[in-house]
């Protein structure tokens, strides 16, 4: 009979060979990243995620047929490859926007589509956070879920009068905090409460839509920072910025503040 020293022993051993084969296997992935383009990379990461993890993070939960799947899976590929493919992230998110809904309309009126596609973007951008504290992709990932989201709630839901763009684009450059808090909220399980505790030290930054702020990158601590009491959707880090930027705001503030008047309307005559 073994002693108990060599049967410890026997397990450490055992437990460290596995340990190496996991971290190879991790390894293996990175390697292969960095041999393949940026939106085959995070294609990689969704498959992965959808198929071979012990936790999906909420992911599966809705069923769908191969074909609903495929669909869901082929659009954000589409997406990731128009959207990687330009630096500005404005002009590039509205050209993905425009090919995705032009190929698959069916999506973009299916609540049931949309909220599997966003449940599977959720999904990914936590799975990044977990393997390799990458956050770059995760925030492409958070940046697509939230668009999803909200397209839902305005085009097909109808539970609101408009997009905040300013929230969707905000994701493109989150801080940490931002980032995993916005995930953790939206998946069903608790795996990303250790990273939460971690980034809750981090501090909140915000953009500012003063495109000429003098602050870097238009980043200002979230606590300083006030929206237009107009529209509600713009973010500014004070009066002399939200004044500079008020002949570009306008258009977009008139435009909201007569959205949000048309819906709230539309509220009113449901209840009488």
């Amino acid at each position: 009979m073994p002693s108990r020293k060599k049967a410890e022993g026997k397990a450490r051993k055992a437990a460290k060979e596995a340990a190496k084969a996991e971290e190879g296997k991790r390894q293996a992935v990175i390697a292969n990243q960095r041999q393949v383009g940026p939106h085959e990379a995070l294609m990689q990461r969704l498959n992965i995620n959808a198929t071979t993890l012990s936790c999906k993070h909420g992911y599966g939960l809705v069923a769908l047929t191969p074909g609903d799947l495929k669909i869901c899976q082929d659009v954000i590929r589409t997406f990731i490859a128009v959207f990687t493919s330009r630096e500005d992230v404005m002009e590039c998110f509205i050209e993905a926007s425009t090919v995705t809904h032009e190929k698959y309309p069916d999506l973009y009126s299916s609540k049931l589509l949309l909220e599997s596609l966003v449940s599977c973007l959720l999904s990914s951008g936590t799975q990044r956070v977990l393997d390799e504290g990458d956050n770059c992709p995760a925030r492409l990932f958070a940046m697509l879920a939230c668009y999803f989201e909200e397209w839902s709630n305005v085009k097909v839901r109808k539970t609101k009068a408009t997009l905040n763009w300013t929230q969707i684009f905000e994701f493109n450059h989150a801080d940490d905090h931002t980032l995993v808090k916005y995930l953790r909220k939206r998946i069903d399980c608790s795996c990303l409460d250790k990273k939460y505790k971690e980034a809750r030290c981090i501090t909140k930054m915000g953009t500012c839509c003063n495109p000429s702020c003098s602050w870097p990158n238009q980043k200002v601590e979230r606590s300083m920072m006030f929206c237009c009491t107009r529209c509600g959707d713009a973010n500014y880090c004070s009066i002399e910025c939200q004044r500079a930027a008020w002949k570009i705001h306008r258009g977009d503030c008139d435009n909201i503040v007569k959205l949000k008047a048309a819906f709230d309307s539309k509220q009113q005559e449901r209840v009488i």
